[in-house]
Order: C-alpha cells, then sequence, then structure tokens
C-alpha cells in the first residue's frame, strides 16, 4: 500500500482527501500543521506528498524547495495542490512533480497521485 502524506490547514478539506485516498487503497496520514511536516516523513515515510500552497504562515512552495533540496527526501514526489489555480505556472520551480487545482474531481486526485507514484517506482529501479 502506498502511503501519502497530505497537509493542509483545512481541516474539510484534510478530513476529506483523506476519506478519499483511503478507500481507493493508500495510507494517509493528513496534517493541519505544515511544522509537523518533517516529523511526519520521518515516522511515516511517505511516499508521495500532497502539499496545499497557501499554508497558515507558510508558503508549500517553499516547503517543496526545502523537501527536493534534501537528500533524505529529494526522492519523495510532492504534488501540490492550491484554489489559487495560478500558482500552477509555478509549481515546477520548486520541483514539485504536479499540481492539482481545488476544487478537484476525485479521478483526478486520483489519477494525478497513482501517475506520480508509478513514476517514483520506476526511478527508483
Amino acid at each position: 500500500m502506498k502511503k501519502v502524506l497530505v497537509v493542509d490547514d483545512d481541516n474539510d478539506i484534510l478530513t476529506l482527501v483523506e476519506t478519499i485516498l483511503s478507500m481507493n487503497n493508500f495510507g494517509v496520514e493528513a496534517i493541519s500543521r505544515w511544522e509537523s511536516i518533517d516529523d511526519s516523513i520521518i515516522n511515516f515515510s511517505p511516499d508521495l506528498i500532497l502539499l496545499d500552497v497557501s499554508l497558515n504562515g507558510a508558503d508549500g512552495r517553499d516547503i517543496c524547495k526545502k523537501i527536493k533540496s534534501a537528500i533524505n527526501t529529494q526522492h519523495i514526489p510532492v504534488i501540490l495542490f492550491s484554489a489559487h489555480a495560478e500558482i500552477e505556472n509555478s509549481f515546477k520551480d520548486c520541483n514539485a512533480q504536479g499540481f492539482i487545482a481545488k476544487p478537484f474531481e476525485i479521478p483526478q486526485l486520483i489519477d494525478t497521485l497513482q501517475l506520480n507514484l508509478a513514476g517514483s517506482a520506476a526511478s527508483s529501479i
């Protein structure tokens, strides 16, 4: 079972995404505090991170850059998501693997995660 760490400061979104992913056979850890990301990565060992861009007190793109610049986490695919669709044009600047605009369609969410998980498995072989 592939594990996804979901980071969003909106508890309604967290609950919704956690439910959707669990129903689609993903292991899920959902956190609302961006300050907990490092601990969650160490303890949960996610295969992919779904990261909101607009977090209370932080920009998800900066967090993504930090994840992608660290030797022990750079291999983890990061998908950014945001209600601000114009951010889609800048997701590659922080080395994220993809972007999902909110509101999202459930099939799009699942397909994007599966595609990026398959890509990360292929690149690690």
